[in-house]
């Protein structure tokens, strides 16, 4: 799998959310974050130039990042230095939102959620932060290097929401199913599983663990997801 891609013209809040990964990109090292949730599963969607899906339209329009203790205050100033403010939230981690620069319909209010290892309780934000990989994001004349958790941790971060996110739990579970049908070889990923990774992923499976459960109806049924499934889980 090719860990490059073209940044496609969303709409509205895609390229808004887009455009500040990319000017995060410019400003922080590699090393010291890694893009976690929705924009996360579209980066590994996009890889695979996968268009089957309408998932890129199913994707929480909330920006998330996973950093460290020590790199916190640089995350920080950059967000402040691209004109976003922190905000107080009742959800855990440290908050940022810029509003819209005008009326016009393509300048919308982002909003980010920071969580920092050792920090914020995060369900799944370490493990995804420390399986990061670096994708190169073209759009333009921009290509800067993202980093994003692989395939097999963005799985476990979405089954690690599902049970936490009490708004949209099934937003995490349609995500993690999606994923789940791109890969190419469950039983060899399962061996890199994990026993809180595996504890993540059998407590989404006591929901969405069978057929028929919409999370797998929904996506193309060549892929077989739910046969991937239960390949991961068991292998």
């Amino acid at each position: 799998m090719s860990l490059a891609f073209a940044v496609p013209p969303f709409t509205l809040w895609h390229d808004e959310l887009w455009d500040t990964i990319l000017d995060l990109s410019a400003l922080l090292d590699t090393g010291s974050w890694a893009l976690i949730g929705g924009q996360a599963v579209v980066a590994h969607a996009l890889t695979l130039d996968d268009s089957e899906t309408a998932l890129l339209r199913d994707v929480d329009p909330v920006g998330g990042i996973a950093t460290t203790v020590d790199s916190l205050p640089t995350v920080e100033r950059s967000f402040r230095y691209l004109g976003f403010a922190p905000i107080a939230s009742t959800a855990p981690g440290f908050h940022f939102r810029r509003e819209a620069e005008g009326p016009a319909p393509d300048q919308l209010p982002q909003t980010w959620a920071v969580h920092a290892i050792g920090v914020t309780e995060w369900e799944g934000a370490d493990q995804a932060y420390a399986r990061r990989l670096p994708f190169q994001a073209t759009k333009g004349l921009r290509a800067p290097w993202v980093p994003v958790p692989d395939l097999l941790s963005t799985i476990v971060y979405e089954a690690a929401r599902f049970s936490a996110d009490v708004e949209q739990p099934f937003l995490h579970a349609r995500q993690a199913a999606y994923l789940v049908s791109l890969l190419n070889d469950p039983t060899g990923e399962a061996a890199r599983l994990t026993p809180s990774d595996r504890r993540a992923l059998r407590c989404l499976d006591a929901a969405v663990g069978r057929p028929d459960h919409h999370a797998w109806d929904e996506l193309p049924s060549h892929r077989d997801a739910y046969s991937r499934w239960r390949s991961l889980l068991e292998g």
